[in-house]
């Protein structure tokens, strides 16, 4: 994993809870506690829906699917483009409302670093 130089990330000392390892957005830690709760949440509903987009995919392709062939296969490169494609537009929507007085929700998905 590419380290990102101190430098890059000048811009989130602006952002409510920049303090590294232990966020805090909210006066109310019950609200950081629940953001905690929706990140969670949405990364687990990701997770179904990328596996669901799979299955679906061997099943065309197939017509049956053994579990050892979910565990162990690999959705084809177009199936991933647009899953790619849609997991961006899923964490645009969802938490960019997190920071829309920052303009999180109109924000570039492809303008953030990536670590």
């Amino acid at each position: 994993m590419a380290k990102v130089e101190d430098s890059e990330l000048a811009y989130t000392r602006d952002l409510p809870g920049a303090v590294r390892s232990n966020p805090n957005y909210f006066d109310n830690e019950v609200i950081d506690h629940l953001i905690g709760i929706v990140l969670e949440l949405g990364a687990q509903s990701w997770v179904i829906k990328d596996r669901l987009a799979f299955l679906e995919e061997l099943l065309a392709k197939q017509g049956s699917v053994s579990l050892d062939d979910l565990e162990q296969g690999r959705p084809s490169e177009e199936l991933q483009a647009k899953l790619q494609t849609e997991r961006q537009a899923m964490i645009q929507k969802i938490y960019g409302r997190l920071y829309s007085s920052y303009g999180g929700d109109t924000a570039d998905p492809l303008s953030a670093p990536m670590s």
